[in-house]
């Protein structure tokens, strides 16, 4: 059995549909999106033990197992002397910069109030709102909360129509949101030389919402 966990989001609606379902394909694209998540959000002890002891790439490839399209990823090479504080020092370095976070898709345009706003009411449609940390919500673990839940509702219905709801959020989530910047957040940290494993974590999300938009997109016929 699978079921969803979000950590810079939560359930606002009286939502009374199922907290568990069947592992399938969608689960486990649900289940990457939690991962990833988990893993760009601000720095603590369990995400750099998930790094430093080879549990991260081990995480995601046990979430992909029943992905509907092909995802190897292969795994990092990680320094076993890299500190938290090293590796909190190299977050910073590659993440942060005068404007704020690289992390922020408001990072991305000049607009960024009306960006946060429409990504606000996205959440809101589905009954979402930030917890209580108060995460930014159009941080990148953010977003892949959202897109997590998404992929679980699609699973929890049985209905036809919700389900073809629930996918066509994703496709323009994704299409508003991340195959645009992901690519450019890439090609901006790259410069920067990255030490492992954010090199690799952040190549790996690229190439899994790549991937994941063109699956949404042939499932709804274009």
């Amino acid at each position: 059995m699978f079921t969803f966990s979000l950590s810079g989001l939560e359930i606002k609606s009286n939502d009374n549909g199922p907290t568990e379902v069947e592992e399938n394909e969608t689960t486990s694209r649900s289940a990457v999106y939690m991962v990833f998540g988990k893993f760009f959000s601000p720095v603590n002890n369990e995400q750099y033990d998930a790094a430093i002891n080879d549990h991260l790439d081990k995480e995601i490839k046990d979430a992909a197992t029943l992905l509907p399209y092909s995802f190897d990823i292969g795994r990092p090479t990680v320094d076993s002397s890299l500190t938290l504080e090293k590796y909190m020092d190299e977050y910073s370095r590659l993440f942060s910069d005068s404007g704020g976070s690289k992390l922020l898709a408001s990072s991305q345009t000049d607009d960024k109030e009306n960006l946060v706003n429409q990504i606000k009411r996205d959440y809101e449609y589905f009954g979402l709102g930030a917890n209580a940390d108060a995460r930014p919500l159009d941080h990148l673990a953010t977003l892949c909360d959202f897109l997590q839940y998404l992929c679980f509702k699609e699973a929890a219905t049985s209905s036809a129509r919700l389900k073809s709801s629930f996918e066509r959020a994703q496709r323009d989530f994704l299409e508003h949101y991340l195959t645009g910047w992901i690519p450019s957040l890439v090609d901006e940290v790259d410069k920067l030389t990255p030490t492992e494993p954010f090199s690799w974590a952040l190549n790996s999300l690229k190439y899994f919402i790549l991937a994941d938009y063109e699956y949404i997109v042939q499932i709804l016929g274009g």
